[in-house]
């Protein structure tokens, strides 16, 4: 006795819905992937701005200090803050504002993994910061 078995054709063939659904799931996960990598670089950017510009208020004018105000000694500012954003391996620019008030810009680009196939391939995140010195009595009053 002998048995015939009917095979389908087309076993393990990828129906074209099946293939185009793939193709959605793994771009969904690309885009994911970069605004999640963006959402991270903006964080860090507005950390290391922060830091520099406390980096930055620690250069006080001594003079100023000794007479009881905080004014800022521009150029240890600019460098202290720059060398905090060269360390951590940022862009940024360091402004001095006000005798009292230092701003740090802070710039972090990073590669995309999707998004460079329809010609963005790269992300670049701000970050902004501004340190404001204030002097307080040495009777430990309100400034």
């Amino acid at each position: 006795m002998i048995i015939k078995v009917d095979r389908e054709r087309g076993g393990g063939a990828v129906s074209a819905p099946m293939a185009i659904a793939a193709l959605a799931l793994l771009a969904a996960i690309g885009l994911g992937i970069d605004g999640v990598r963006a959402a991270q670089g903006l964080a860090t950017a507005d950390a290391v701005a922060e830091e520099a510009a406390r980096a930055a208020g620690q250069a006080l004018d001594v003079d100023e200090l000794r007479r009881g105000s905080a004014v800022v000694d521009p150029a240890g500012a600019v460098a202290a803050a720059q060398a905090h954003l060269a360390a951590a391996g940022v862009d940024g620019t360091v402004t001095v504002v006000a005798p009292q008030r230092i701003r740090v810009e802070a710039r972090i680009t990073q590669p995309t993994v999707l998004l460079g196939l329809v010609g963005r391939t790269e992300i670049t995140s701000r970050g902004a910061a501004e340190a404001v010195l204030v002097a307080v009595p040495p009777d430990g009053g309100p400034p």
